[in-house]
C-alpha cells in the first residue's frame, strides 16, 4: 500500500474504525473481498445488501445512517445507476464509491452523474478491488471536510453579501498559471473568497449564484476587479512580467458602460488592458445577446484579452467561439483531470488544442492535479496550465514568495 497502516496517524485510525459502511453488490465473493479489506483496516460496522432495493430498505430502517456506501453498477432488480438516483433523492450526505468492472466510458458517465446528483462522490474501485485503491478512497473520506464540493452547501444570504462587501470581507485569491514550455509563471487566475466572521473562509459556490440572482454580482465584480488590478500593479512595479485573468459573469456583460469602467480602473492602476484577461464562461446562455456581443467586442477593442472558460461544457461552446473575438481557449477541468487514463478526455483535449491553435488562440488547461496530467498536456503541446499539481489558489501576499520558490527549483534561468 502507498499508505500502510503504520504510516496512518492514530486520529485517522480512530476515524476509520468508527466508519459505518454499506456494501451493495449481488456478488457474494466481491462482498467478501471488500468486507475483508475493511475489517483489516479496523472498520467494525460493515453491512451488506445484494441489490439497490435491499440497500434502500437498510438505509431507511437504520438507526444510524451509513457514512459510506460502496455499490456495484450491474445488479438485478435495481442497478447501481438507479440506486444513486434514489440516494440523491434522499439527500444522502455520506460518501459514495462505485465498484465496477464496466468499461471506462460508462464508468466515467456514471461518475459525472453522481456529481450532477450532488452526491459526495469519492471515486471508482475497479474490480477486482485492490486494497491500496480502497484505502486511498477511505482517506479521502475521513480526511475531507463535510462540504467537499458534493455535500449540501450553506448558501450566503443577499443581506450577508451586501453587508459583507461593505465590511471588506471579499478577498481575492490567486491561482498560478504556468507556461508548459519553460515552466515559468505567466500570471494567475483571480478567484473570489469570503472571509466570514463566523463561518471562516467561504468558497465562491456559496455566494456567486446568490449574488447573480439578487442583482449584487456587478458590485461584487467591481470589488474583485479592483483588488486584482491593485495586486497586478504592485507586482509589475516590482518588475514581474505577469498577467491576471478575472472571471466575468454573463449578468455583468449586459452593462453597456463596462468597457469604459474596466479601462478606467486599469488606467488608474497604471496598467495596460493587454495584461488583463477576462474569462467568460461558455456554459451560460447570454440573456441579451445583442448587448453582450457589443460589450464583449468593445472590451476586446480596448485591448483586453478574452478567454472562453469551461470550453466544451454546457450551452453551445462552439457557437460562442464563432460569435465572439476570443484570444484564449480554456479547456475545462472535467476533461483535464485524469485524462492520461481516459481516451475520450484525451481526444477532447487534443481536438481543443488543434482548434485553438488553428484560430491563433492561446490554449490553457485547468484542473491539472497529477504529474500524469502535466506530462500529457506537455506532450500534446498545450500552452499554459493551472491546477492543484502546481499550486492551489492562495492569498495575494503569498503569490510572489511562491513564484520565487517555484522558479528557483523548476526553471533553468533564475531571472524574473
Amino acid at each position: 500500500m502507498s499508505k500502510p497502516i503504520s504510516n496512518i496517524s492514530a486520529p485517522m485510525l480512530d476515524k476509520l474504525a468508527s466508519l459505518r459502511v454499506l456494501l451493495v453488490d449481488d456478488d457474494e465473493i466481491a462482498l467478501d473481498r471488500i468486507e475483508g479489506m475493511l475489517r483489516k483496516l479496523g472498520i467494525k460496522s460493515v453491512n451488506r445488501s445484494l441489490d439497490g432495493h435491499a440497500a434502500l430498505a437498510a438505509i431507511e430502517s437504520a438507526i444510524s445512517l451509513p457514512q459510506l456506501v460502496i455499490c456495484d453498477l450491474y445488479m438485478p432488480g435495481m442497478d447501481g445507476i438507479e440506486f444513486l438516483r434514489h440516494l440523491a433523492g434522499r439527500s444522502f450526505e455520506g460518501g459514495v464509491i462505485i465498484s465496477s468492472g464496466s468499461d471506462k466510458r460508462l464508468i466515467k458517465t456514471v461518475e459525472n452523474l453522481a456529481q450532477v446528483h450532488h452526491l459526495r462522490f469519492l471515486g471508482t474501485l475497479y474490480k477486482p478491488v485492490e486494497a491500496e485503491a480502497l484505502l486511498v478512497a477511505l482517506m479521502d473520506l475521513i480526511g475531507s471536510a463535510p462540504n467537499n464540493g458534493y455535500g449540501p452547501i450553506q448558501k450566503m444570504t443577499p443581506e450577508e453579501i451586501s453587508s459583507g462587501m461593505d465590511a471588506g470581507q471579499v478577498e481575492t485569491f490567486f491561482q498560478p498559471r504556468l507556461a508548459l514550455c519553460d515552466r515559468r509563471v505567466t500570471g494567475a487566475e483571480c478567484l473570489v473568497r469570503w472571509r466570514h466572521p463566523e463561518r471562516g473562509l467561504i468558497q465562491s459556490v456559496a455566494f456567486i449564484s446568490v449574488a447573480e440572482e439578487h442583482g449584487l454580482i456587478n458590485d461584487l465584480t467591481m470589488v474583485v476587479f479592483g483588488q486584482a488590478m491593485a495586486r497586478l500593479s504592485e507586482w509589475r512595479s516590482m518588475g514581474y512580467d505577469l498577467d491576471v485573468s478575472v472571471n466575468i459573469s454573463m449578468n455583468t456583460l449586459n452593462r453597456l458602460d463596462l468597457p469604459e469602467v474596466f479601462a478606467d480602473m486599469v488606467r488608474k492602476a497604471g496598467l495596460e488592458p493587454g495584461h488583463v484577461i477576462l474569462e467568460i464562461t461558455a456554459s451560460r446562455l447570454m440573456s441579451d445577446i445583442a448587448t453582450s456581443l457589443e460589450v464583449i467586442s468593445r472590451l476586446r477593442l480596448k485591448g483586453f484579452g478574452l478567454s472562453i472558460d469551461n470550453f466544451g461544457t454546457g450551452y453551445s461552446s462552439m457557437e460562442k467561439l464563432k460569435q465572439l473575438p476570443f484570444t484564449e481557449l480554456k479547456v475545462d477541468r472535467t476533461f483535464v483531470s485524469g485524462a492520461a487514463d481516459d481516451d475520450v478526455a484525451r481526444a477532447i483535449i487534443e481536438s481543443s488544442l488543434k482548434m485553438g491553435h488553428a484560430l491563433g488562440m492561446n490554449v490553457v488547461a485547468e484542473g491539472a492535479e497529477t504529474r500524469q496530467d502535466w506530462d500529457l498536456l506537455a506532450a500534446l503541446g498545450c500552452d499554459e496550465v493551472q491546477g492543484f499539481f502546481i499550486a492551489r489558489p492562495m492569498p495575494a501576499e503569498e503569490f510572489i514568495p511562491w513564484k520565487t520558490r517555484w522558479e528557483a527549483v523548476n526553471c533553468k534561468s533564475k531571472s524574473q
